[in-house]
């Protein structure tokens, strides 16, 4: 009886925050979408398209795109025809627009002039954006606008029209936008925004080819101590990869709920993994998992052993040994052997410039100058 009350706390506190973090988002985007004056000036504007069908023209005038359907008003505005959407039937649409300026702009790096342009055409069109990508011309204006405020580093407009489009609909070259935008958030060192965009990113049949992105997006937000954003990143993933990858995914969870000081969670997914066997590459992970762990409840002297252990069996190359020699110079401080961990963190930026926990040690390294 008392593991199925605890089992029940600790569901009703995974409710809390996942509630929680939902209402936060939601609040987000929608102050984000009141801000956006250029969707409320041409967001809803029709979209007058040519349907050449055997020689025949006419004039359509599109409203929206619901269900797979294109919504035409019909002419004198006396009510609107819903249209099915077919390749063949795309193929008979002609989108005017005058956008080869713009797109001059673009290619030669004058994104504020190719915002200018863009703004008014596309803008109309975003809410098309589900339809076949065989309708280029719709499309290309569409991503060239967010692109063009991207690079203008315009970010929240870019991201707000993202967040207007169904990416787990349109087509993944869409979500490879939405990559662009959240490497740049990382870049700036935005990590709440990246952390709010991650969770939009689809992954999932078609969009597999994403969650390379959004694991390195993971590793950078852990970096940055955004631990409870990661998780819910790798709890996504974790439902899609295949069995052989599953393993690792939950070692990633199971590190994170530790870091996020969730150890009731992080016990109920160590509690079922096997010990790989020490000649395994995820020995080395798996080690960094117990190691955190004791780390976490301020057994140093364990975390040690076990950090040091996992260590000796890793290759330079795996992702996480910057942040287990992070973790194990933490140790030597917390235990008060100073030399040792100014060496084990003048190493991470010495071998591992570019890594994160580079600038981590360099911050404790300064720390630990102080203290002296």
């Amino acid at each position: 009886m008392k593991t199925n009350i605890h089992h029940y706390s600790i569901m009703r506190k995974v409710s809390a925050r996942v509630l929680a973090l939902a209402a936060l988002s939601c609040s987000l985007l929608q102050s984000s979408f009141a801000q956006n004056q250029y969707w409320d000036t041409y967001g809803n504007r029709p979209v007058l398209i040519e349907q050449v069908n055997n020689g025949a023209s006419q004039t359509l005038k599109f409203v929206s795109f619901e269900d797979g359907m294109l919504v035409a008003e019909l002419e004198g505005g006396v009510g609107t025809v819903a249209l099915p959407v077919s390749e063949s039937m795309v193929s008979t649409l002609r989108l005017s627009l005058d956008t080869a300026t713009a797109y001059n702009m673009f290619r030669s790096g004058n994104y504020t002039g190719s915002i200018k342009l863009l703004r008014p055409q596309a803008y109309p069109l975003i809410k098309f954006a589900q339809v076949p990508e065989t309708f280029t011309t719709l499309h290309v204006a569409v991503r060239t606008l967010i692109e063009s405020l991207i690079r203008a580093g315009i970010y929240p407009e870019a991201e707000d029209i993202l967040t207007r489009i169904s990416l787990d609909k349109a087509d993944i070259k869409y979500s490879q936008t939405a990559i662009e935008l959240l490497n740049a958030y990382i870049t700036a060192g935005d990590y709440d925004a990246a952390a709010r965009l991650a969770q939009s990113i689809p992954v999932e049949g078609k969009y597999a080819a994403n969650i390379r992105p959004i694991v390195d997006t993971a590793d950078a937000l852990r970096a940055a101590g955004q631990y409870d954003a990661v998780i819910p990143l790798y709890q996504t993933i974790e439902t899609i990869v295949t069995e052989d990858a599953r393993k690792n995914v939950r070692m990633w969870l199971a590190y994170s709920l530790v870091l996020a000081d969730r150890l009731d969670e992080a016990n109920l997914i160590i509690e079922k993994l096997e010990q790989p066997a020490t000649k395994d590459r995820l020995f080395s992970l798996y080690q960094l998992l117990l190691g955190s762990r004791a780390h976490s409840a301020k057994d140093y002297s364990k975390a040690l052993d076990m950090l040091t252990r996992g260590f000796v069996r890793a290759q330079t190359s795996y992702v996480w040994v910057p942040e287990m020699l992070f973790l194990i110079g933490d140790c030597y401080a917390k235990i008060e052997d100073n030399t040792a961990a100014h060496n084990v963190w003048t190493e991470i930026a010495t071998l591992y410039p570019s890594s994160p926990w580079a600038a981590r040690a360099e911050q404790s390294l300064e720390q630990l100058t102080t203290t002296k």
